[in-house]
């Protein structure tokens, strides 16, 4: 089987991203069949076998995913909205989350609210918490007051293997501690990325470094250059082109009226 680190991240993509690229239909609580999901990385990875993914995903420390009735799906870190199955969880008294401490101090200030997905996860132990220092920039752990949250402003926890989502804002009130921590040794890369593309300037194309493309430096001319004995004739510029559109990504999947666990 292909490398595991690779698979993991080929079911991200699928699961959490991008499942009608590979022409998959999702029910609302993220489940997708899972001979489905087989025969898409099959199509990149011919080898792998239903019982790897089922290895992968029953022996993954991080429990990103699980299997239920033969029906597959992430438990979290979605770029599209799906629905919660199940009951709220009995809040714990703290829960944890591992933020640049710049945030940190904002948090401690304004509450907490979710920026860049449909819920905030959360560390469910400080320990959880501390362990993705890695992928934060000047890392604090912030603590928050989980039981009286949901007492006194009545916030909604769900279990997701070892994360905790909701989808309310936690007051500032409910911010306890925030200590910065030291990171560790080691690149901010997170191991659960949808792809490895080359990373793109806002203005489009490929990043470069000051030397030009491809780190090569430009060519340096000398005073002994010779001229060209005819001067070419000034270039016009070209007609402007019809501005291309962006990629898309993370669209919302096509969702099978199907139900989800409850």
């Amino acid at each position: 089987m292909p490398d595991r680190r690779r698979i993991s991240k080929l079911l991200s993509l699928i699961l959490r991203h991008r499942p009608d690229e590979f022409g998959l239909n999702m029910d609302a609580y993220g489940f997708i069949p899972l001979a489905e999901v087989v025969e898409s990385v099959q199509q990149r990875y011919s080898a792998v076998e239903e019982e790897d993914i089922r290895d992968l995903i029953e022996t993954s420390r991080q429990h990103r995913f699980e299997i239920v009735d033969d029906r597959v799906r992430a438990l979290y870190g979605h770029s599209f909205f799906v629905e919660m199955d199940g009951e709220p969880m009995a809040a714990p008294e703290h829960l944890y989350l591992c933020v640049p401490a710049a945030q940190g101090q904002r948090m401690k200030e304004e509450g907490i609210r979710s920026e860049d997905r449909f819920y905030l996860h959360l560390s469910p132990t400080r320990e959880v918490a501390e362990s993705r220092a890695g992928t934060v920039t000047t890392p604090c752990i912030v603590e928050v007051r989980a039981a009286a949250a949901a007492t006194e402003a009545e916030v909604q926890f769900w279990s997701r293997g070892e994360v905790v989502l909701t989808r309310q804002v936690i007051g500032a009130e409910y911010v306890g501690e925030v200590v910065e921590i030291e990171a560790p040794p080691g690149s901010l890369v997170r191991d659960d990325e949808p792809d490895e593309r080359p990373r793109r300037r806002p203005g489009g194309g490929r990043e470069r470094s000051e030397d030009g493309p491809r780190g090569r430096k430009p060519r340096e001319h000398s005073a002994s250059d010779s001229p060209p004995e005819t001067p070419r004739p000034p270039r016009t510029a070209p007609p402007a082109e019809e501005p291309k559109k962006a990629p898309s990504f993370g669209r919302a999947p096509k969702f099978s009226t199907g139900s989800g666990r409850r």
